[in-house]
């Protein structure tokens, strides 16, 4: 299987210094590929309502002023992100996560862009982030807003998933633009601490240990294995690490060896919270400290 050219686009505008990120970070992406590019604005409805309803028709063209200020402020947000000035610009009302989502499906984008905070939260993926993430069919990644320039060290969650792998594809593809290192990465919850029917201990014998984490080397190393010619030259450093919590254990990793990006497959659970967002990859969305890649099942 190889890796398709990014051909469309997407990048999620709310005026904040996270967006101006993914702005320029949209921008980069879509020069290497040669795909097209647009920005999304979306006027959130009910802010929209509540202001006609509390002005009591006193501006009759309120709607139209707003969205015409919107329009202003885009133009005056693209000049200060060298390349985009001739970006496309698509402005909606709608709930925001809804018409982030309805903007990419309209557009047929292979990659949604956004700043991983949004205005007024916190250090960790913003609310609307998050949501968009959650019920996305195509790529996406959240943007840091102190990312500026090339990524130079990715990492990929491996579990050895169809969706892991199409993560990997992807990482190595942003590798190949950037020169960046990729650290493919598989945690393990270690099965003699979860085999109750035995007499498990918190310390497995050595010579088990040994073979179970030989084996899952191999295997790390035989599923990264490259099969795509464009990125063939790209070396992924390999890693087995042992952790309880998949996503703790991945953003654990990227902490301590400096990642600008971690890349990772979403998958449906049983839990009703993460039906639609698996809970490794709502662990590292929320708490990983740079950009996230995230890559939705292909069904």
């Amino acid at each position: 299987m190889s890796m398709d050219t990014l051909k469309s686009l997407v990048v999620a505008i709310d005026f904040t210094d996270g967006s101006k990120a993914a702005l320029a970070e949209a921008v980069r992406i879509a020069k290497w590929n040669r795909a097209s590019l647009r920005a999304v604005h979306v006027v959130e409805s009910l802010v929209l309502a509540d202001l006609e309803e509390a002005l009591g028709g006193a501006d009759p063209d309120l709607r139209e002023n707003v969205l015409e200020d919107t329009r202003k402020a885009w133009r005056e947000f693209a000049t200060s992100v060298p390349g985009s000035e001739s970006v496309e610009f698509d402005l909606r009302v709608d709930q925001p996560s809804e018409g982030v989502a309805s903007a990419v499906e309209a557009s047929g984008a292979d990659l949604l862009v956004m700043g991983l905070q949004g205005t007024g939260e916190g250090n960790g993926a913003g609310t609307v982030a998050t949501h968009a993430v959650r019920r996305s069919r195509v790529k996406t990644m959240l943007v840091r807003q102190d990312h500026t320039g090339p990524f130079r060290r990715i990492v990929v969650a491996v579990d050895f998933s169809p969706t892991s792998r199409e993560a990997l594809f992807a990482a190595m593809r942003l590798a190949a633009q950037d020169d960046a290192e990729v650290h493919a990465v598989h945690v393990f919850n270690p099965p003699w601490l979860r085999l109750h029917y035995r007499s498990a201990t918190p310390q497995a014998a050595p010579d088990y240990r040994k073979q179970f984490m030989d084996a899952l080397s191999r295997r790390i190393e035989s599923f990264c294995a490259p099969d795509d010619p464009e990125t063939r030259w790209v070396k992924p450093t390999f890693h087995v690490l042992e952790n309880r919590n998949h996503g703790y254990g991945i953003v654990e990793f990227a902490v301590a060896n400096g990642a600008d990006l971690v890349a990772l497959g979403t998958r449906g659970r049983a839990n009703l919270r993460d039906f639609f967002l698996g809970s490794t990859a709502e662990r590292v969305v929320r708490d990983a400290p740079c950009s996230v890649l995230t890559v939705p099942p292909a069904s």
